[in-house]
Parts: structure tokens; sequence; C-alpha cells
């Protein structure tokens, strides 16, 4: 197998700080170096999971785990607070913001990438079910890594860059990938099987799904075949190949089954619905396949539970090509996913265990509210609890996420807040996501 692709100056090493080639120097907004940073499995940390177990969805830094003091992440300045000991901060406010610090974004992430002139014709199809025989573990590797390129992206102004896994949609150079390998970015890299790489221009992006699709100036690229998701069972086996760690690891294959489906994570007051496997995925697999005994793509890697306290492995997950295949069409068509009903705020819970010891209600943290949304028209601030929904107890992100899900796009939530002592309703209208990026 060639492997000069990934043997070039262009990819990222772990141990030392790399600049750009001279000619991409030479770009007048592309960053003049890049540094170590991982675009790892998802954007934010902030899941219903995760407030005293410290389990949590793996992103850009690890959560701290409460239930020990473990801080988890490179803030060596901030205390690690060790709820057991009585090591807790006398403010709550102090200790949510700690909490959240690190998940506080709302997922309508913004790509400031060039976009291109026209979104062309890319049109994402998927082979019938149980089409193609089943293929060994070498002829799969054989059939698929030339479907795989590798992903930097870097942020204006910064030196740092993320990087990550896409996959070949066509022939003629489309690539698609996580949103969180690209978000915020203002350039990126595609590199592509057999050693050439290339600047990606943007075709669009959905951050609700963490899908977006890149445009890069290629021919004769050999696309990844694609099977749907729906035709998927508990058991099936279930294989990842992607660019873990940097250099070093590229190019890996990792085997493990399909561990359940339709896995409901909530991600920021969203539900995500996933695929759960036992494939290692890693940063750095962002954006990569996970791929069926046949060869085809059954969905895109992006994210694992990971856990501050104890090892945790096997438990990955993956966007079904039922929704990428939806999300994808409808970037190509219209540019975006239009008619998707959303708040535009951020909650995480507040436990039993925290709200006694601090004296404060069962409910919501609110973290974030998205300016353009109307909540924040409606006075919702953050550092409110939200304690019910439409006359609903609310304790678990889900709560909220169910009530929003039977609702279009001009209904309206009546919160109940408590906001320091004093409670009051506040009624919200949901808005088009659409609405709350750019």
């Amino acid at each position: 197998m060639n492997k000069d692709w990934y043997e070039t100056d262009n990819w990222y090493a772990p141990a030392e700080d790399k600049p750009l080639p001279e000619e991409k120097k030479q770009s007048a907004k592309k960053p003049s170096a890049l540094r170590r940073a991982f675009s790892v499995l998802i954007v934010l940390l902030l899941l219903a999971s995760c407030t005293l177990s410290g389990i949590a969805i793996g992103m850009q830094r690890g959560l701290p785990d409460y239930s020990d003091g473990d801080v988890g992440d490179d803030s060596s300045d901030t205390p690690a607070y060790d709820f057991d000991s009585g090591n807790m901060p006398e403010d709550w406010h102090d200790f949510f913001e700690y909490l959240y610090r690190s998940g506080s974004t709302q997922s309508t992430a913004t790509v400031p990438m060039e976009t291109v002139s026209e979104r062309g014709s890319l049109k994402l199809d998927v082979v019938g079910e149980n089409e193609g025989e089943t293929l060994s573990y070498g002829e799969i590797y054989a059939k698929c890594a030339p479907s795989i390129v590798y992903i930097k992206a870097a942020v204006e102004g910064k030196t740092g860059y993320n990087w990550g896994t896409g996959i070949v949609a066509s022939s003629d150079g489309y690539i698609l990938t996580n949103t969180h390998v690209i978000e915020g970015c203002s350039y990126a890299e595609v590199g592509v099987y057999g050693g050439k790489s290339y600047d990606a221009l943007l075709v669009g992006y959905d951050a609700d799904t963490d899908v977006a699709v890149l445009k890069i100036d290629a021919k004769g690229l050999t696309p990844a075949s694609f099977a749907p998701s729906s035709g998927v069972s508990v058991g099936d086996a279930a294989i990842a190949i992607g660019n873990p760690l940097g250099e070093e690891y590229c190019l890996t294959m990792t085997d493990g089954i399909v561990s359940a489906l339709d896995r409901s994570v909530n991600y920021q007051g969203k539900t995500m619905r996933l695929l759960q496997t036992s494939a290692a995925i890693n940063e750095g697999n962002s954006g990569g396949p996970l791929i069926n005994d046949k060869g085809q793509v059954i969905g895109i890697t992006n994210m694992k539970i990971i856990s501050a306290a104890s090892g945790v492995e096997g438990i990955g997950f993956a966007i079904p090509t039922d929704t990428v295949v939806q999300v994808v069409n409808a970037i190509m068509e219209d540019g975006a996913v239009y008619g998707r009903a959303t708040i535009g705020i951020t909650v995480g819970p507040v436990t039993e265990e925290i709200a006694e010891y601090y004296g404060i209600p069962n409910g919501l943290y609110v973290s974030e509210v998205n300016e353009k949304s109307d909540a924040f028209r409606q006075g919702l601030c953050p550092g409110d609890i939200i304690t019910r929904v439409n006359g609903k107890r609310c304790t678990e992100t889900s709560d909220i996420a169910e009530a929003k899900n039977k609702c279009e796009v001009g209904d309206k939530l009546k919160f109940r807040i408590w906001r320091d002592g004093e409670t009051m309703d506040i009624t919200v209208r949901i808005m088009d996501s659409t609405d709350l990026t750019g």
C-alpha cells in the first residue's frame, strides 16, 4: 500500500510544533503556523450523564470529575473541587460555571471557511440492503482505505489547528466529515490517499447532526460505498478506519460490533440518534467511516464515552447513514437543513445531591442562551434554573428535548424559572435552527 500521503511534512506530529508549508504561508487568510491541537470526537462535554459520575462524552477536553476532584484538563490554575471532602465553592454559581465552562458553546457552530461558488450536483445514495458479499478484514481495508482522507483545519488568528478524518463521497472531490472538525476554522487542507493534498472549500454544514460537506479540486478519487443504517442489526460487524492520535497511527483499522441501534444521546438540549459500537475510536477518528462486513459505510464516527475516574472501553458512536444521506442531500439542495425546531439554550442537570448541598432547586441549569433566540429576547439568562416545562417537572436535558421535539417552528414552550430565590414563568417561541447561525 502506498503510504506517501501520510508520510509527508503536511501531517500532524504530536511531539513538536510544525509550521505550514511555505506556499500556505503566502495565502492571505491562512494562519502562518500550526501547533498541536486535537479535534476530537465531538465539540462539547455538556451531557446529562456527566454531572457527578465523572462520565462524559469524549470531546475537546476531559470533564472534571466532581466525585474525586480530578480536573481532567489543562487548567492548572483552576481548583479541583472535591464533593466528597467538601472542597466545594461557597457560591453555587461558581460551581456550575466551572462545571460547564468547557461545555457552554451552543451547537449552532459557525464555520468561516471560503465557500464554493456553486454547490454542484452531488446526491448521496445508498446501496440496497444486504447487497454485496462478505469480505475479510484485509479485503475491507484494501477496499476502503483509498476512500479515507485526513483533514487539517486552522483557526484564523490562532496557531493551533484541528485535525480529523473524512470520507470521499464522489470521484470529483466531495468530502464528508464532522462539523466539529472544521468548526470556527477559516482554512482546511485535505490529504487524499496517494500523497496529494488540496485546499478545501466549504459546501455546507449542519451543527445539530455534526455533518459537514467539503469540496476539493480533485479528479479520479475513490468514493466510498454507503449502505442504509436501517439494515443494520445489533451484533453486526462494525469496523472503523481513521487517523487517531497523529501521523504515527494514521489509517488505523479497528473492529467490533454494532452494540446498539438508535441510541439517544442528549447533546446541548438536542437529541442525537446514533449507532453505538464497540470498535475503538479515538481522537482524530472524527469524521471517519463506520463500516460493515461488506466494506460499506453505515455511519460517520463522531463521539465516544470517556471517564475521568475510571477506564471506559468500547462505547463509541456514529451518525447513521440514513441521517447522513438526508442531511447531505439537504445541504446540496438548499445549503442548510431548514424546518428544524430549536430553543437556543444550553442546559445541564442540577442533581438532587447538588441541589440539597446548596439549597437550590433540582432542575436544569442554563449555562448559555443564544442571543438570536426568542429565549434571549424573553429574558432567559445564564444562571437560571429551569424547574418545569409546560407544567411538567424537568430534571434531565431529555425532558426539555422531548417537549421541544413535539413542537414545530413557531410553537411556544412555557418555562418555570428559579432565579436566585425568585420564581417566574417565561414563554419562549420555538425557532428554526438556521435562524440562530451566522
